[in-house]
């Protein structure tokens, strides 16, 4: 502690450092590849001159620990970029460095003696500025197989269509290797075990391959660029991935599976000090398994390898089989080696070694939640809730996982708590399918699980309702790649709504409400599809989810005409993350639609069940508006109503919004964030027969009753979780009494509304 390195926080007076490190790329390209190179060129600086700033509200800056000024470090970042230009294809940049020197001399505020004080300060800042024009990007032109193994060569022709290679495409170094790593792996799930990319080279056209090379002299390159520049206006390479003679003829063997076998239930920790009373052995689908005790049945361990006795050797199944494990939950880890078998030269002995995970544990969680019933749970909760849930990991013996959940919570709104719940929820997942007829693709997905469910909940609306449901479902969960599905074929809810004397009366004002608030019955099925794919800086988020009641069921004219309900509903929902260096831009945009179609008495439904429908305003939707407390449409119907009960519902949602987050600091270890936002948004009924003209969805006119709110606010960042404090204004307001489309309509400081969140919203 005493003589170990420090970072240094304060330098002498006077002393020059670095005050900021700019990055102008010039020449010919589009802006867009503009701005992706310069972010690819500031990160090849030099950690010595680069700054740390932090912003609040993109206004005021300021430059943390600043490093100290030294043109060696200047040089280095040259060498730096040249190297990562040239591994994108450009060979011939110029950079042009240079750096400013000013001097600063005032008086700043100071905390001394439990009081602010005026300090004069001089400081010596250089600002360093990097001029670059990178040239022309070298570009693929032919490219080639030429592998002396024949077997090898049909793999790498028949793959040709998913290569990674283009004509017209720029020419990285990066893109070449990962075309290796691409055949390597086509090679390796067909048998060729040992073979790997040191077996391939890759070999260019012969003025290119000179003019690429690190060593060459500065006049000789720029003579080969001349002859380049006068063979082709636009400089191209030749590509042709060529085997390396062979010298181990066991690295273009195909091999073939022998013994496996299985040790379930290994200790996490080398030295295993437990005493172990016997050791079974037991055999499982031409597995053998070893294992220590009676934790698991060998059927469920031997069910869930992919890699077969006698069968090719192939490194996707052994990837699969050791994501099939770890996804399970009941192993903490898994491990595959191979060994030669001593049977025969191609014949390779799989171990497959397993470390169960602790079989039960019990967790509390603080949460904030917005759940709309979509899938499981059928309330509404927005605000905070405090979990404690049981899981036990291993139930039956078959890495069956079971979890058990009470939820209690509270949802803020103008009269404080304005809603409370509590839930119990119990949902069993099989790691297999189960269903009355084969899927031939199941070993082809990454994971596969069969989930019954059981939930029951109480919700209180304070001074209007009550409302007690019950839900079960049974569905089949999957994913492969970065998709994953939700199907449950059977989902079934009964809500039973108690309404008090003054909520009686309010429906009675609007009759047609009494179609929404009703106890109810949903049978049908449900539907959700997801997708999660990052390229660059992007990251997009795809989720579309359907569901049904009362289709087959409704068919009987009792249940039609009784409890049942008859609908469909969908939505979509697409977010797009675009990270910066230290800022970040979300975008979010979502759409719903549903449509009750059920008989009610001489009628039909008019409206979806109100623990269906769609609402917005609150925390993570339309930030101007309190939960509920938007809509429909254009009506002033509830302006007009002066209720106090404005919980509003519709058949129709369309919401945008747009987020540009930044930092502010750190504050006693805590990261101090911001935003500033606009939400745009509103929902409808399919009709005027609920509350009147203007609430219903129509093409010609819909984007004229667009709410939009806009705001910002304070984020406490604790890295495991996330407090959200958002402060919005109401832009624009179609339910307005007057001048509904009008902007900026009376408003004043004071007319925000707050709202509390954890995480983030999208």
């Amino acid at each position: 502690m005493l003589f170990s390195c420090t970072v240094p926080r304060k330098y002498q007076e006077g002393k020059p450092f670095v005050f900021s490190s700019n990055i102008k790329v010039e020449g010919n390209i589009p802006s867009s590849e503009k701005q992706d190179l310069t972010i690819k060129l500031y990160n090849q600086l030099d950690d010595s001159i680069r700054t740390q700033v932090i912003s609040i509200a993109g206004i005021y800056k300021r430059v943390m620990s600043p490093p100290v000024f030294d043109t060696a470090n200047m040089r280095r970042s040259l060498g730096y970029m040249v190297v990562g230009l040239n591994s994108i294809g450009y060979f011939a940049p110029a950079i042009k460095d240079t750096f400013r020197v000013r001097e600063v001399k005032g008086k700043k505020l100071k905390f001394r003696h439990w009081r602010f004080v005026r300090v004069p300060y001089h400081e010596t800042r250089v600002s360093i500025d990097f001029r670059v024009s990178p040239g022309k990007q070298l570009k693929f032109d032919s490219i080639g197989y030429d592998l002396t193994t024949p077997a090898l060569q049909a793999l790498a022709l028949q793959s040709r269509s998913r290569s990674l290679l283009h004509k017209g495409k720029p020419y990285s170094k990066q893109i070449l290797s990962s075309e290796l790593d691409r055949l390597v792996e086509i090679f390796n799930n067909n048998g060729y075990y040992k073979f790997s990319k040191e077996d391939l080279v890759v070999i260019r056209d012969t003025v290119v391959a000179a003019l690429i090379d690190p060593n060459l002299d500065p006049f000789e390159q720029a003579a080969l660029l001349d002859k380049l520049k006068r063979k082709r206006e636009h400089p191209t390479i030749d590509v042709v991935i060529q085997q390396r003679p062979v010298k181990d003829s066991n690295r273009i063997t195909k091999y073939y599976i022998g013994h496996v076998t299985v040790y379930p239930d290994l200790p996490i920790l080398l030295e295993d000090t437990a005493v172990v009373n016997s050791i079974d052995t037991s055999t499982a689908k031409n597995f053998t398994i070893i294992a220590r005790s009676d934790k698991f049945k060998p059927t469920v361990v031997a069910n869930n390898i992919y890699v077969r006795p006698g069968r090719l050797y192939r490194l996707s199944n052994a990837n699969r089989t050791i994501n099939r494990f770890n996804q399970m939950g009941a192993w903490q880890q898994a491990t595959i080696g191979f060994t030669p078998s001593d049977s025969s030269d191609s014949v390779l002995d799989m171990t497959l070694r397993l470390f169960p995970a602790k079989k039960q544990n019990l967790n509390t969680d603080l949460e904030a939640s917005r759940n709309t019933g979509d899938i499981v749970a059928v309330g509404n909760l927005f605000g905070v809730g405090l979990n404690l849930g049981l899981r036990n990991r291993n139930t039956f013996r078959q890495a069956v996982l079971t979890t058990t959940n009470l939820r209690g919570g509270v949802e803020l709104g103008s009269d404080f708590i304005q809603t409370t719940q509590a839930s119990i929820s119990h949902t069993i997942s099989f790691p297999r399918l189960i269903a009355p007829f084969p899927v031939n693709r199941e070993r082809r997905l990454d994971s596969l699980r069969s989930v019954l469910n059981f939930n029951a909940a109480y919700t209180d609306r304070r001074q209007f309702f009550t409302t007690r449901s019950f839900n079960t479902s049974w569905g089949y969960q999957w994913s492969r790649g970065n998709r994953s599905f939700l199907f449950n074929p059977l989902n079934i809810e009964y809500t039973n709504l108690n309404k008090t004397d003054s909520f009686q009366k309010y429906l009675d004002s609007i009759p047609s409400l009494n179609l929404a608030f009703k106890s109810g019955l949903v049978i049908g099925q449900q539907f959700v599809y997801s997708s999660l794919r990052t390229h660059g800086i992007h990251t997009d988020y795809l989720r579309i989810s359907g569901e049904e009641s009362g289709a087959l069921l409704g068919l009987i004219k009792s249940w039609d005409e009784g409890e049942l309900w008859r609908y469909i509903k969908g939505d979509i929902e697409y977010r797009r993350h675009i990270d910066y260096k230290r800022t970040e831009l979300a975008f979010r945009a979502y759409a719903g639609a549903g449509w009750a179609y059920g008989r009610e008495g001489n009628g039909y439904e008019q409206t979806l069940p109100f623990y269906k429908a769609f609402f917005a305003g609150g925390p993570n939707s339309m930030r101007g508006w309190q939960i509920r407390q938007l809509g429909l449409g254009s009506s002033t119907f509830y302006s007009v109503q002066g209720s106090k009960l404005s919980d509003r519902f519709g058949d129709v949602q369309l919401e945008s919004n747009v987020e540009y987050r930044f930092p502010l600091g750190t504050v006693f270890g805590v990261k101090l964030k911001s935003a500033l936002y606009v939400d745009a948004g509103n929902i409808w009924n399919r009709d005027t027969a609920v509350v009147g003209k203007g609430s219903d969805f129509r093409f010609d006119r819909f984007y004229k009753e667009l709410a939009v709110d806009a705001g910002t606010g304070l984020r406490l960042d604790f890295d495991y979780f996330l407090i959200r404090f958002d402060w919005a204004y109401k832009l624009r307001d179609p339910q307005r009494l007057q001048y509904p489309e009008r902007w900026f309509y009376d408003m004043r400081l004071s007319d925000g509304q707050f709202q509390l969140g954890i995480g983030y919203p999208f």
